[in-house]
């Protein structure tokens, strides 16, 4: 590793993977198979987008030689989590789906792969500890992603990247982490120049990352990347209620879409003459469109790793003019919170137009 990279080094937090892009064929074919046996096309802690590619057939699989040492093996690209474990693995036999033996690891808890009607593998996972439940209706057999695993050409050259170079924190077995726990892993391809990157075929033809990684402080991040002359997205996107999203590329050319969720605030015509001021106001993004209290809340009950900091109040030229008190009363409001909460304080910027879009 080069001493210019070396000199760059310092501590980054990956909060959570906030959404994985799976390829597939057909979206709505794959969708309804995955309502019919893990009750959801979606997990419940992580958004899952069947994304329909350019390339028929493809999967985010790869071959290796190092998962079974000395052996060929087709390798499963994501390890999802979930608490009904048994139930569901005789659901997918009884009903023929591709499996390999559900098995405990190291006693870290039981596990099995199956293939899903687009050929996609993927490992299932239930926790040692995890207090087995069974599987109820409308209730995603999935809870979210545990793991992923990416081909590499050298393991050790990719590890370093992560670990010493962007300085994520690491598991107690060793691995790169998010906050939540979720891990990284790297295992060789034995595939020349294989990712798990894909391109769409609907519509506007994408080059997707298989993973969104939620962090904090994406400029700063950003900035890093390029002056350390890392391959990466030039420009960050702005994409309002979706967060600040630009991508990374890693040594083996595995694409990350690296991005910071942030909450925008809107001042309601409709709610102008209301003597509370919170009815005045409404906090959206992509997950969720609600009032103050209620935003408040969400903060507070949200799980470890998954807040965000950055909160952008739209138009504020009109309101301190139209509405100076509630604006203060606003601010005022944030800003105790942070007092009150400060792990979870956000920060304010102030934008003087509406919103871009």
């Amino acid at each position: 590793m080069s001493e210019s990279i070396q000199s760059v080094t310092t501590q980054t937090i990956f909060n959570n993977i906030g959404s994985l892009y799976l390829p597939v064929d057909n979206g709505n074919e794959i969708c309804q198979w995955y309502e019919k046996y893990f009750n959801s096309a979606s997990a419940r802690n992580l958004s899952l987008f069947w994304e329909t590619t350019q390339e028929k057939g493809l999967t985010c699989n790869f071959w290796t030689d190092e998962w079974i040492p000395g052996e060929t093996y087709e390798m499963f690209a994501v390890r999802f989590e979930t608490d009904a474990i048994e139930e569901l693995y005789e659901r997918l036999s009884a009903a023929h789906v591709k499996l390999e033996p559900l098995h405990d690891v190291d006693k870290s808890g039981l596990m099995f792969v199956y293939t899903d009607p687009q050929g996609n593998k993927f490992q299932v996972w239930q926790r040692s500890d995890t207090q087995t439940q069974p599987l109820r209706e409308g209730v995603p057999a999935l809870i979210g992603v545990a793991a992923l695993f990416f081909p590499v050409k050298d393991r050790a050259v990719t590890y370093s990247w992560y670990t010493d170079f962007l300085g994520i924190e690491r598991s107690v077995s060793g691995q790169p982490m998010t906050s939540l726990g979720q891990e990284f892993h790297f295992y060789r391809s034995i595939e020349p120049g294989r990712t798990l990157n894909f391109y769409t075929g609907a519509g506007e033809i994408q080059h997707m990352a298989i993973a969104m990684v939620q962090m904090n402080g994406v400029e700063a991040f950003h900035r890093r990347m390029i002056d350390s002359r890392q391959r990466v997205q030039e420009e960050i996107l702005d994409r309002e209620g979706c967060g600040y999203q630009f991508q990374l590329y890693d040594p083996d050319g595995n694409k990350l879409d690296i991005w910071d969720l942030q909450t925008m605030v809107v001042h309601i015509p409709d709610q102008s003459n209301s003597p509370d001021w919170k009815d005045r106001f409404a906090f959206f993004n992509c997950c969720f469109h609600v009032g103050m209290d209620e935003f408040v809340q969400k903060m507070i009950e949200g799980a470890p790793g998954s807040r965000h900091k950055r909160l952008q109040i739209l138009d504020t030229a009109f309101i301190r003019e139209s509405d100076p008190e509630g604006l203060n009363e606003l601010v005022a409001a944030l800003e105790q919170f942070g007092k009150q909460y400060p792990q979870w304080a956000v920060d304010i910027d102030f934008r003087e137009g509406p919103s871009i879009f």
